[in-house]
């Protein structure tokens, strides 16, 4: 087995054209696509689309939170600690915790390395709205 758990158990089903991991379907998408997506919607919608962008990830990452918990029985750290790392192997970055307080639903995570913002290229504003979301559907 690799060091990535997540590319050595993603199952590729040729008949439907889907990639699945533990039965979920996932996709690959080059980070440019999204950081057009990103910058076509701020252009339509402003912040609005920052907003969408993050209330997406929140859906996908609370999803996959629900989801791997109960598959797994994972503590509410524990599946923090599992996202992140999914984070890592999926290619959204180097996940670190910053903190954690499930009581009071306070995460904090730093992202090294994203590729929404490598893509997205210089900016003065935050445009990681896909991670952020990801990461509070997590918490």
């Amino acid at each position: 087995m690799s060091e990535n758990q997540i590319l050595d158990e993603l199952v590729y089903e040729s008949a439907s054209g889907s990639l699945l991991y533990k039965g979920v379907r996932y996709l690959l998408i080059r980070p440019e696509t999204l950081a057009g997506f990103q910058k076509a919607l701020a252009e339509t919608c402003g912040q609005k689309g920052g907003a969408a962008l993050y209330d997406g990830g929140y859906a996908g990452g609370s999803l996959s939170a629900q989801k791997y918990k109960a598959l797994h029985n994972f503590s509410d750290e524990e599946i923090v600690e599992f996202m992140m790392n999914m984070g890592n192997q999926i290619g959204w970055g180097n996940f670190s915790l910053v903190s954690y307080d499930a009581p009071l639903k306070h995460l904090c995570v730093a992202v090294d390395d994203s590729p929404f913002a490598q893509a997205y290229g210089p900016s003065s504003r935050a445009v990681c709205h896909l991670i952020r979301g990801g990461a509070g559907g997590a918490g």
